[in-house]
């Protein structure tokens, strides 16, 4: 069954306007890791889906839905506010799953019980972005789940967690400030400044090889996508965060199925489109014994679905710093780190103090360079 009704206009934005091509969908689905993920989750859960209702939140071309509708479900609401919702009916259309397998599009906020008309017993989404929150499908799967979910629903994936580590990576420093010092014979010394500032305002996304990761990693969020409300993606922790000096911080996430699938966005796993994003402090600093780096670890969505994120910093009172600008209100994750320089003897590992249990926000593993 299709759902061709919704006027295109009222999904239109340029957050949902990117997702319009087929090359980022191209790039996404050949993403070995992220597909493969999603298919051996579904698939774990096949008992559990037949005879089902699943809800798709941002179904793109569709893959999800019908791995979905594959594995047995009675019916599949895919949702997609980009205009590639035209293109994932027809697919579903071409591979004979337009009897169970829904094409609705617009933003899930604007999706009304007229068009959604049972309540569903799984919430699928792909809602990851860089660095985990850069990008504003959280609080969309949110609003599925509250509104559409049966109690006790599956949420696909149900956890999701933050990893950071100290990145030691001079080349990179160099390569991006060095090169303003002589530029055909001239001084353009004076961009170097920029370029700092520009590392605060849109962190690099690439791939940390493994080399250049110098601690090990330290979880500093866990989000129970089955519990985890809106409100609590802002809400601020008490704490700072502490490690020995370096040149810059990685970030990357993870997500799991309840146990029968992972995905890994780690530079010790394979390279997938989502790769590491990179905070590099303004100015390199020599890793010395003793030496430590305060401040806060921040990030969150949109402030509203389809709007752009902050991006992810690292706000350093004191020393080197991360970030474009003091915050007085760090949204979402703003934790606690404290360990000694080399040689690390950890004590036992310290919490964060969230206010929200329901998002679990803890350190796992010590840092140790």
């Amino acid at each position: 069954m299709l759902n061709a009704s919704r006027e295109d206009a009222r999904a239109d934005g340029s957050y949902f306007d990117s997702y319009g091509g087929v090359g980022i969908h191209r790039e996404m689905i050949a993403d070995e890791t992220r597909t493969g993920a999603y298919l051996a989750a579904i698939e774990a859960h096949a008992d559990e889906l037949r005879g089902k209702v699943v809800l798709d939140v941002g179904c793109g071309t569709g893959i999800l839905a019908m791995f979905a509708a594959r594995a047995g479900a009675r019916k599949v609401y895919a949702v997609e506010a980009s205009g590639v919702a035209k293109h994932a009916r027809r697919i579903v259309k071409d591979n004979g799953l337009d009897g169970v397998v829904e094409v609705i599009r617009g933003r899930m906020e604007d999706i009304g019980e007229d068009e959604i008309v049972e309540k569903v017993d799984c919430v699928l989404s792909e809602w990851m972005g860089y660095a985990l929150l850069f990008e504003s499908m959280l609080p969309s799967v949110i609003d599925a789940r509250d509104r559409f979910m049966k109690p006790g629903g599956l949420v696909l994936p149900n956890v999701a967690t933050i990893h950071v580590a100290a990145l030691s990576d001079m080349k990179r420093y160099d390569d991006a400030v060095g090169f303003w010092d002589d530029v055909y014979g001239f001084d353009f010394s004076s961009l170097a400044a920029r370029t700092r500032r520009d590392w605060s305002d849109d962190p690099p996304v690439s791939t940390v090889p493994r080399e250049r990761v110098v601690s090990d990693a330290a979880e500093v969020a866990r989000i129970d996508c089955a519990t985890v409300r809106f409100e609590d993606l802002f809400e601020p922790t008490d704490g700072a965060f502490e490690l020995v000096m370096v040149n810059g911080l990685v970030l990357w996430f993870d997500v799991d199925f309840y146990g029968h699938a992972s995905l890994s966005t780690s530079p010790m796993k394979p390279k997938t489109h989502w790769y590491q994003t990179i905070l590099m402090f303004e100015r390199p600093h020599a890793l010395t014994r003793g030496d430590r780096i305060v401040g806060a670890l921040s990030t969150a969505p949109g402030a509203k679905p389809g709007t752009k994120a902050r991006p992810p910093s690292f706000l350093a009172p004191t020393g080197p710093r991360a970030t474009a600008s003091a915050r007085r209100r760090a949204p979402f994750l703003e934790g606690s780190l404290s360990r000694r320089a080399l040689p690390l003897s950890p004590p036992a590992t310290p919490r964060f103090r969230s206010r929200r249990a329901s998002l679990s926000a803890r350190l796992s593993t010590p840092l140790r360079f």
